[in-house]
Parts: C-alpha cells; structure tokens; sequence
C-alpha cells in the first residue's frame, strides 16, 4: 500500500534511423582522405544545420504515458505523530503526498489497466500488489495518500531495526478519495479482500463503520490489525502493528485517524 506532468509530445531528437551505423564509444568519424595530415577536423565542412532535413527514416519515439502526478497535500490526509504516540521517544514518520490522475489517465489506450479479479493476500493491504502510479489509473481514484508513523522505546537504540525492536508500535495508512459512483469498483474490491485475506468481520470506530481482522506481523508482534474505514467519499485503510501496544491504544490511535482522514 502507502510519497512528472506534461502533454505527452513526439520526440524526434530521440529516435532511431534504420541502416545506420552507431557510433562506438563516442568516438568521431575519420576525417576524408583527400585532408592532409596538418589539416585540423574544423577544416573539414560540414552540413549546414539550418539547411539540414530530418532523415525521413527516423522513427519518432512517443513520449511515455503520465497516468499519474504526485504533489504536496492539497486536502485531509495528514496525521501528526504526537496525535497517535504521545511523548514518543524514538519515532519516526513520512511527510505524506498525494497522488492523483495525470494528463492521460483518462486515455485507456495510454493507462489500460483495472484492479485484480481477486486479491493478492502474500502481499500488503490492499492486496492488489499495485504501486501508486498503477493503483490510482486501475481504482479510478481521485487521489491516494500514503503514510506511516512509528515508534519504539528509546532503550532500543536508534541503531536497533524497528522490526526487531521490542516495544515498537507503528501504524500505515491509506486514503483514497473515490470518483462519484466509484467506477473502479474499488470499494467492493478492498471489501472482499479484507474479507478473504484478513477475514475481517464488521465493527465500528468512533461512530463509522468499519472491517476489522488481523494479519501476519510485519514488526515481530503475533499479528496486526488492519481496519477498513469509509465516510461519503473516503476510503481509509490501515495497519496497527508491532509488540508495543498496551490497553486501549490502538483504539484511540484509530479515533485519531477518522477525525483527521475521515
């Protein structure tokens, strides 16, 4: 799950041209033999470069697709680390961005692609083992953010691998802002893949409505537990995880992510 936009153009400086020789090793063309040896290569003339013609042999080079464009926040997607870990000792957390369509996500012959006819549980939530540059064109997305906030005890050593580290505690999020009518199928997609690869059962957060099951530990613990949350138009998923937590805190670390995502 879970951190480039322009008109694609045709490139004709970089294309290629059948039945020609490469140059090798950036090494230049012998001078003519009628030059003499005191002769310097400035002597010898060559093409006008205002006169000269593209060779008509050339292939231009499209330029590649932009399906997607990553930008600083414009909207709810941050959360503060104080908020989840108050009086954190030894931390650490990402600055999220948002990704969003590009230009040509809209062309299917340019960004083709749809989400997985079924999940794939090895992976990560949300099971589609998509990266944002592909997850946003194939969900249909108006915007995914991305996020993570971690803590461990400050005895740990800021050295000591978190995921090794007793006592982390460490929370990834996602959230999408769905198109109206949600034309990717995202919801129902997410729906039953926390189902069938955290068989997640109904619940309820803050007053939401929410799925809740666990999966492999990703930070040493027996489990985490990953949540999925809607409100209107956005979509939250999230993984509380590690061995650090104690009684009651993944419960309010999951209130602060509805107030400032939902």
């Amino acid at each position: 799950m879970l951190p480039a936009v322009a008109a694609a153009v045709w490139v004709l400086g970089a294309c290629t041209a059948a039945g020609t020789d490469p140059v090798v090793g950036g090494a230049t063309a012998a001078a003519p033999a009628s030059v003499s040896a005191g002769t310097t290569a400035s002597a010898v003339p060559g093409p006008d470069p205002a006169t000269t013609q593209p060779d008509p042999g050339m292939t231009p080079i499209e330029a590649a697709p932009q399906c997607t464009t990553t930008r600083p926040l414009t909207g709810k997607g941050r959360v503060p680390l104080d908020a989840v870990f108050p009086g954190a000792e030894t931390s650490a957390f990402s600055a999220p961005k948002e990704v969003v369509p590009g230009p040509d996500a809209a062309d299917p012959a340019r960004c083709p692609g749809g989400l997985p006819s079924r999940p794939h549980c090895d992976g990560l939530v949300p099971w589609t083992d998509q990266l944002a540059d592909a997850f946003v064109p194939a969900s249909r997305a108006r915007r995914l953010v991305e996020g993570y906030l971690l803590t461990m005890p400050k005895q740990a050593g800021n050295q000591a691998p978190p995921e090794s580290s007793a006592g982390t505690k460490a929370v990834t999020y996602s959230l999408v802002d769905l198109a109206a009518g949600d034309p990717g199928g995202l919801v129902d997609y997410v729906r039953a893949a926390f189902a069938s690869c955290a068989k997640a059962v109904p619940s309820r957060v803050d007053g939401v409505d929410a799925l809740v099951g666990t999966v492999r530990s990703e930070y040493g613990a027996g489990s985490a537990e990953v949540v999925l949350l809607r409100r209107g138009s956005h979509l939250v998923w999230a993984s509380l995880d590690g061995s650090g937590w104690e009684q009651g805190e993944e419960q309010r670390a999951l209130v602060v992510l509805v107030a400032r995502l939902l």
